[in-house]
């Protein structure tokens, strides 16, 4: 069997769900007839290809007999990679939090001013005239 990014020969196609995804796995099975190595031509009518699809399905169906797990490869580097920025993230997020805690008590330690001016006093607002006519 090989993994191949083409279809050599008849049908071009998955032998299972007929889709045409590649990559595919070529079995070297012909299904016309038993494979002779002196046959130029070795599948005349029909080859039995498996696309990568169909492989992982039927991996997904066997897997359970035989006590094995199936796994993206990468999967656990990459979740403890993001791990490991999330927690350094949340450090940069506790101490700016303490940052801005600490400056919060200085203001509130700070007591206000008293007030030495007397308040403003209010503005005349300027009212319209009697028109003459």
């Amino acid at each position: 069997m090989l993994v191949v990014h083409h279809y050599l020969f008849s049908p071009g196609c998955c032998w299972m769900c007929r889709g045409i995804n590649l990559p595919t796995i070529d079995t070297g099975i012909d299904l016309d007839y038993p494979n002779n190595p002196d046959d130029p031509n070795p599948s005349a009518m029909t080859r039995f290809y498996i696309c990568a699809d169909c492989a992982v399905e039927l991996t997904r169906m066997v897997l359970p007999d035989r006590n094995l797990e199936l796994s993206v490869a990468g999967t656990r580097g990459s979740l403890e990679a993001v791990q490991e920025q999330i927690a350094a993230h949340n450090v940069a997020l506790a101490a700016r939090v303490e940052e801005l805690e600490s400056a919060l008590r200085v203001v509130k330690a700070i007591s206000p001013a008293p007030a030495s001016e007397s308040p403003a006093k209010p503005f005349k607002v300027a009212t319209p005239k009697d028109a003459k006519i």
